[in-house]
């Protein structure tokens, strides 16, 4: 079964929200802060007309989930204003290592690249590392640190957007 990334659709609010807490629930033991964090996770539905939600699926089965926020959309204003962001971005655990973050990152680029974009954005924090690999062999490079967030450091990552990027290597992704 092949990974298709497409649009949210507004009846898939509650499962997307429940996979966005799933994923994100490893990191509960590794942020003072996760009594702050856990109810803004229903942010990536909550903000929709606000951004594009994102969710890819295999099977008919959610496997993962992403914002892309363009450039106009309200988002923290240690973003410039010029740069769409990724938000959220979420893979069930049962998708891991199957390239379905990459899969959600290199569309969020595309919109990019169809926005025109000068930068495609997002912030993270190093208790994510699954996350800072994938951000890191897709050509993220650190920004800034930024004030730390739930009781951890994080920082800023931006990657430079152009029309001759190649985006979606799938060289080292696993066919889950």
């Amino acid at each position: 079964m092949s990974l298709r990334v497409r649009d949210f659709r507004p009846h898939e609010r509650d499962a997307v929200d429940a996979l966005v807490r799933e994923a994100w629930l490893e990191l509960a033991p590794l942020m003072p802060g996760w009594h702050e964090l856990a109810p803004r996770l229903g942010a990536l539905t909550q903000h929709a007309a606000d951004s594009e939600v994102l969710v890819a699926e295999r099977g008919g089965r959610l496997m993962g989930a992403v914002a892309y926020v363009g450039a106009a959309q309200p988002k923290p204003d240690f973003f410039a204003p010029e740069w769409p962001i990724v938000r959220l971005l979420s893979v069930a655990p049962s998708g891991r290592g199957c390239g379905v973050g990459q899969a959600l990152l290199d569309v969020c680029l595309a919109r990019a690249r169809r926005d025109k974009a000068p930068a495609l954005a997002l912030h993270t924090t190093p208790v994510m590392a699954s996350a800072q690999r994938l951000y890191e062999r897709a050509g993220f490079i650190m920004e800034r640190t930024l004030p730390d967030m739930y009781g951890v450091p994080y920082m800023l990552l931006i990657k430079k957007v152009g029309a001759s990027e190649l985006v979606g290597q799938m060289a080292g992704r696993a066919a889950c």
